[in-house]
């Protein structure tokens, strides 16, 4: 079953039938003529998914889902599926969508965030993902890094590596990362080994994700700050 069908799917389920009436609708409109109609469902969704918007909905991931949906709200999900309707030339859907990101609230930034994968033109995305990345907007920047597909398929290696240190600067769930291993690179870990000396000279905890990451890469005062830690891994010194 194609993605968008999946979705779809799995959010009626959890709709009324008031609900999935009124998507109808909104699917139709948008198919009809998408720039008159969508910035009006997209901004008042949240009023007419009432009864549903906060209850909580997983899918199952697979290779063929651009999206990694795990306890979306139904209003997220909603909002991010009918995104995934619009269809037109790069220019005049690359301006429209860049308007919905510029006058979002919160809650539309995190939808918007979350649909970077599934956006036509995916390469044209790149610089709102870094400039999502670099805001400080908790709830935009877990849309980013965490069980996002986009970053790991489409950023540059410095962008990535930016996304991967700040995830752990702002406490993120670093595992949730798509791609984390896959894209592990020397230069990260040079990065990682520098944050690692920041924190033991500051005498803060070290993230046991840090020596992770970095264990092929440590050089001897790293390894030395490692044999100090409680959770010493003899795996990891084994490799130094």
């Amino acid at each position: 079953m194609e993605w968008k069908a999946t979705v779809r799917e799995t959010l009626f389920q959890m709709l009324t039938a008031e609900e999935k009436s009124y998507m109808e609708e909104c699917e139709k409109a948008i198919a009809d003529n998408y720039s008159s109609s969508f910035v009006r469902i997209f901004s008042s969704l949240s009023r007419k998914l009432n009864n549903s918007k906060d209850k909580l909905v997983s899918m199952v991931q697979s290779d063929d889902n651009p999206l990694i949906v795990e306890n979306w709200t139904v209003l997220r999900l909603a909002r991010v599926y009918l995104l995934g309707l619009i269809e037109d030339q790069q220019e005049p859907y690359f301006t429209f969508i860049e308007k919905l990101f510029n006058y979002a609230d919160m809650q539309e930034l995190v939808a918007l965030y979350s649909a970077l994968n599934i956006y036509q033109f995916p390469r044209i995305w790149v610089e709102r993902c870094k400039e999502g990345i670099r805001n400080n907007i908790g709830p935009v920047q877990e849309a980013i890094m965490e069980r996002n597909k986009y970053p790991a398929l489409y950023l540059e290696e410095e962008a990535w590596n930016q996304l991967v240190l700040k995830s752990f600067f702002t406490g993120k769930e670093i595992r949730e990362i798509y791609g984390l291993y896959d894209r592990n690179n020397e230069n990260l870990s040079n990065s990682i080994v520098d944050y690692i000396y920041e924190r033991d000279s500051a005498k803060r905890e070290i993230n046991p994700m840090l020596w992770e990451l970095a264990k092929d890469h440590l050089p001897p005062r790293a390894v030395e700050i490692l044999k100090q830690q409680n959770k010493t891994s003899p795996e990891l010194l084994e490799k130094n």
